[in-house]
């Protein structure tokens, strides 16, 4: 078994928030081994004790849910390959996407055992050139790093702050019912996230409408952790602390292009990774009892309201 040991401050907020037991942990993820042998749809999946780990945490060590989210990963990358495939970091697209810096994790921490602070900047990106789904891929990829090797992250989870600065009607037309249901989907679903706010800047005219509709999707819950503070920056700092922030937003943190160069090379050591995490995927033909696809975008399917725990 190889596990990262946690500091102190996580140590003690995984046990008492996700109920980790670490005498416990070697059974669990052979229990979770186990179980992929034995489902015919994803006998060929590969992965990490580490990673394992992760969605045993984000599921509270319930091996039931970290069963169910394991295998919305894999069936996620056939049924939405805008976000899933083709994830090179050297693909000229991957490439603009990193170098324009649209989804920026922040590298410092309020405390040992603090959440993970997570910029995106829509208003970046070229929508002319690039779509929101070629965005949100960087984006999941960051993410699949994050688990592999973030406990903060994983353990006290991610604090989303959303900078719509500059942006255009082009990337708000680009976020279409059916990219919000799957975004959703993997944020709630398939990925072990927890998520502890949504933190929005510099909202544009004619946010409301596209807003609504991703409220919409989700439950009361996450709605509640959703915050505005548009270009009221006073009201930011009370939810993150300016220090974290990058210099060039007025924080005391490493400049933006630092933090662009930085989460560019990471991505791209991670190359071998994700070509070979690529051909890990659900086999539907061999799935046992109704595929996936008419249970989540089947045609019967309602845009359900998702809930998370």
């Amino acid at each position: 078994m190889s596990i990262r040991p946690l500091n102190p401050s996580l140590a003690s907020k995984a046990a008492l928030e996700l109920n980790e037991d670490p005498s416990r942990t070697p059974s669990d993820l052979q229990t979770i081994r186990e179980w992929l042998v034995k489902e015919p749809h994803l006998a060929n999946v590969k992965i990490s004790d580490q990673r394992i780990l992760s969605f045993l945490r984000g599921c509270k060590f319930s091996i039931e849910r970290c069963k169910q989210k394991l295998d919305m990963y894999y069936t996620m990358k056939n049924l939405a390959p805008e976000l899933f495939a083709n994830r090179d970091p050297l693909d000229p697209k991957t490439q603009a996407i990193l170098k324009s810096g649209v989804t920026l994790p922040f590298l410092g921490l309020a405390d040992d055992g603090a959440d993970r602070v997570y910029m995106v900047r829509l208003g970046i990106y070229d929508s002319s050139k690039y779509t929101l789904a070629d965005v949100l891929k960087v984006s999941f990829m960051i993410t699949d790093i994050l688990l592999q090797e973030d406990d903060n992250f994983v353990v006290s989870g991610q604090m989303l702050l959303l900078d719509l600065k500059n942006v255009s009607f082009g990337v708000l037309s680009q976020f279409t019912p059916a990219l919000a249901k799957k975004v959703t989907t993997c944020s709630e679903k398939t990925y072990p996230i927890r998520q502890k706010g949504n933190h929005i800047l510099n909202t544009p005219p004619g946010f409301e409408t596209g807003f609504n509709l991703f409220k919409s999707l989700l439950s009361d819950k996450l709605k509640s952790r959703v915050r505005v503070h548009n270009q009221d920056m006073n009201s930011l700092h009370q939810c993150i602390p300016k220090r974290l922030l990058p210099s060039d937003m007025g924080g005391d943190a490493i400049s933006t292009e630092e933090l662009i160069d930085h989460w560019k090379k990471k991505v791209e050591s991670y190359r071998d990774w994700f070509l070979e995490e690529e051909t890990y995927k659900s086999d539907e033909r061999k799935r046992l009892g109704k595929p996936k696809t008419a249970e989540i975008f089947g045609v019967e399917g309602s845009f359900r309201k998702l809930d998370i725990d």
